[in-house]
């Protein structure tokens, strides 16, 4: 009952009834003065009375039904005091720390530090967190909480800001109520870097104590480092890696290098800098391949000896074995990675890309679809897997997965206008639906925010390649990824193949 009384005065149902009752009262009163002077029936006053009782109830239900906006009038739809009467628990949405230091350019650092604070968040029990990417699609924005509130469907916002000089930091922080834009509670740390780790913990503890929570089993920052210095490489390098293009993960590695140099036992930055440096040694780099391979191998053979239980420490050596082009073990020890954790999908799409470098096209489509399943916002892996499925014969797994694909990067370029790989990859997806002026669209935008990326490129030749455009999709090929395995066993190529540009680029790659 108290919800739903919530939900009246949010819509602004009260009001409404409140104010008709007055302007109701004034023009009973009104009429009652000057319908005798002009000489109409008394019964006159009866039939306006009849008529603002009849009004009444249909204004009430006009105003819950329909909001008045600047677009005109549109269907009500709840607000975020809805949110309140869900009886799941408490939920917060965080907000992207900004970097305010004078020199602008702690923003790598800001983004990580966030995205540890979403960490944390995520392991306390019965707190419902929103996920990073709808957290990172506020990163800069203006906005209003009770907004926020509605879109992510969350009670609290936390909300801060972050300020370096040297060694010394700043960090603010303060944790609201949405719908009554209520600050619960808020602090200033003015610490040095070294207690950056007390500053999270404890943010993390006032959050667990105003919501009335206990923090769930959990690796805390300093359970892998006491490092601060080596910490705050980490924090840069999950920044970068938030982007998939060819630069940022050559910095990301650069940062979890610098990290795991400053302390070999930091676990978590071992994982990331596998990873990193197989991906960049597989798609981005062939000249200096070897070296990305060898520093891949090292972080594998350490997180083996750090932590061999663990999954990600066979995800990590999963990774060394894809950088150094292994498909068949790396497909081995993905699986192994899969069996001790299947909740984590980031190993079923490397598990399907493993596969598709050896030809395996059937079980790759399985594992782009398991994929998807694991993560609600996972775009990528549906459109990875649409001219999987087509290639094998199977038209209604591949419209299945182009509908999600599609469906979430629209999701994603709401928050993200800037994301040429939801525009490349997504134009697939619009292909395989026969939308294609949709497809052409999205391609040429891709093409537009960044021509010179090897992985944007190496979509639009396939995406080229598909519609007959050959040469163009050649033009496009040339100082793309420079996978062979790839490019060979890649269905979407298969109209190129017998063009003798084609096998000019394929011979200028090394096995």
């Amino acid at each position: 009952m108290q919800s739903f009384f919530r939900e009246l005065q949010d819509r602004k149902v009260l009001k409404v009834g409140i104010a008709y009752v007055i302007g109701a009262f004034v023009v009973l009163e009104a009429a009652d003065l000057m319908f005798p002077a002009i000489g109409l029936p008394e019964n006159a006053i009866t039939l306006v009375f009849g008529l603002l009782a009849v009004g009444f109830p249909l204004a009430l239900v006009l105003t819950w039904a329909f909001d008045i906006t600047p677009d005109g009038i549109q269907r009500a739809t709840a607000t975020s005091v809805t949110v309140e009467a869900d009886e799941s628990g408490p939920s917060i949405a965080v907000i992207p720390f900004p970097d305010m230091s004078a020199e602008q350019d702690q923003e790598h650092f800001c983004d990580g530090l966030t995205e540890e604070l979403l960490n944390v968040l995520t392991c306390i029990p019965g707190l419902r967190v929103a996920s990073r990417t709808s957290s990172f699609s506020l990163k800069g924005k203006q906005f209003d909480l009770k907004e926020i509130a509605k879109k992510f469907d969350v009670l609290h916002i936390l909300e801060g800001s972050v300020r370096k000089a040297g060694n010394q930091i700043r960090v603010t922080a303060q944790l609201i109520e949405a719908r009554t834009d209520t600050h619960l509670w808020s602090e200033t740390y003015d610490r040095e870097l070294d207690d950056i780790f007390a500053i999270q913990d404890d943010i993390a503890a006032c959050i667990l104590a105003v919501l009335k929570l206990k923090l769930g089993p959990t690796r805390t920052a300093s359970a892998d480092t006491s490092n601060a210095k080596a910490y705050e490489y980490f924090l840069r390098g999950r920044g970068y890696a938030m982007s998939k293009s060819d630069r940022e993960t050559e910095l990301a590695a650069e940062m979890f290098k610098k990290a795991v140099d400053l302390d070999p036992g930091f676990v978590r930055a071992w994982i990331n800098l596998a990873e990193m440096c197989a991906i960049y040694a597989v798609f981005y780099q062939d000249k200096d391949r070897q070296d990305w391979q060898k520093v891949a191998r090292e972080a594998s053979d350490k997180l083996l000896e750090l932590a061999p239980g663990r999954a990600e420490s066979i995800l990590a050596c999963a990774y060394s074995l894809t950088a150094e082009r292994n498909f068949e073990a790396a497909e081995t020890a993905f699986k192994k990675a899969i069996e001790l954790d299947s909740t984590v999908g980031i190993a079923y799409q490397y598990l399907a890309r493993a596969q598709l470098h050896q030809g395996k096209l059937k079980a790759a489509a399985a594992n782009f679809s398991a994929a998807a399943k694991c993560d609600p916002e996972d775009y990528e892996s549906p459109l990875l897997g649409v001219n999987v499925y087509e290639s094998i014969g199977d038209h209604n797994n591949a419209m299945k997965l182009a509908r999600i694909g599609v469906q979430r990067a629209e999701k994603i370029l709401e928050d993200y206008p800037d994301n040429q790989r939801a525009y490349y990859l997504g134009s697939s997806g619009f292909m395989a639906l026969g939308q294609m002026d949709r497809a052409h669209e999205w391609m040429a935008h891709a093409l537009a925010l960044n021509p010179s990326d090897p992985a944007t490129r190496y979509n639009a030749a396939c995406f080229y390649a598909n519609i007959g455009e050959i040469d163009k999709a050649l033009d496009c090929l040339e100082g793309s990824v420079t996978s062979r395995t790839w490019i060979e066993n890649d269905p979407d190529l298969n109209a190129l193949r017998d063009h003798p540009r084609y096998q000019t680029i394929l011979d200028s790659l090394s096995s």
